[in-house]
């Protein structure tokens, strides 16, 4: 009798730990960079509550590893999206390019025609500002500039200039080592997000926008452009969205999704996002869910 029961006990204990490493089973976050502060805040706020989870933050393209989300930019379409980012032009500031920029003001045409190649059918010559201006463009797939070139229906081999490989950040070093410098970068490389202030170094790109917009761009406070962007939209400031890729299979990816989209949702500006609208968010939350239902 009492072998019977302790065999019962062991076979019990043995589901229990089985159960509970179930659990406790590691889901790998594969983000870049640009968005690598959020998330491992969103990962400190969501265990406080859901002990069960841990997470490890890793960077690099996806794999087939299986409990792993992927942060990835609207040019995936599968993604549930999350929030938005802006891209403006920059340069160093007091900089020979700034000068040469500082008394004019850009606007969607012009800023085509200083980024990229004129097509065969333009014969329109260039600038002798265009001409001085030395181009600098992110070439990873997340970057950046691939979302500058979408607005204006270019491919990224059109763009002028050198491609800077790697991190986003290193387009700032770039231009920062070069007078003629100019380049363009997220809300989140071009402020400081502690000062909510740009970067020391930096200025951005005059632009050929409303009176508010202008002076909210002058004066370079982050929560102030983040508002205006999410109010308004300009053909000079494009926006992309960024989500993620998951499998639906998995309840632990599916619960920290939906968090994402409710309460990690209140971090977004923190971190130089911009977020989607109500209307958006609730189409998103919506979309993941029937995803999640359709795959059980």
């Amino acid at each position: 009798m009492k072998k019977s029961i302790f065999t019962i006990a062991l076979l019990l204990g043995l589901q229990v730990s089985q159960t509970v490493g179930a659990q406790n089973e590691q889901v790998t976050l594969r983000v870049q960079n640009a968005v690598r502060p959020l998330v491992e805040k969103w990962v400190a706020e969501y265990q406080k509550t859901n002990h069960n989870t841990t997470f490890q933050i890793v960077s690099g393209k996806p794999t087939n590893t299986e409990h792993q989300i992927s942060f990835v930019t609207e040019q995936d379409a599968e993604a549930v999206f999350f929030a938005r980012y802006a891209v403006l032009p920059i340069t160093v500031k007091d900089s020979e390019a700034a000068k040469l920029l500082g008394s004019k003001r850009l606007n969607a045409k012009k800023l085509k025609s200083l980024f990229f190649v004129k097509d065969e059918f333009d014969d329109t010559k260039e600038s002798k500002t265009e001409q001085a201006l030395h181009i600098y463009t992110g070439n990873s797939q997340q970057s950046a500039s691939r979302t500058w070139a979408n607005n204006f229906k270019q491919e990224t081999s059109n763009y002028k200039g050198k491609k800077i490989s790697g991190d986003d950040s290193f387009i700032n070093t770039a231009i920062s080592r070069d007078p003629l410098g100019v380049a363009v970068n997220s809300l989140s490389n071009i402020f400081d997000l502690q000062s909510r202030q740009l970067r020391q170094n930096l200025a951005i790109i005059p632009l050929d926008i409303d009176k508010h917009g202008k002076q909210i761009l002058e004066e370079g406070r982050l929560d102030d452009v983040i508002q205006l962007l999410e109010q308004e939209h300009f053909a000079e400031i494009p926006t992309g969205k960024i989500g993620v890729e998951y499998d639906h299979h998995d309840s632990q990816l599916n619960a920290f999704v939906r968090w994402i989209l409710t309460d990690g949702n209140k971090y977004i500006h923190e971190y130089g996002l911009l977020q989607l609208t109500p209307k958006e968010l609730t189409a998103q939350l919506h979309r993941a869910e029937q995803q999640d239902l359709a795959q059980k």
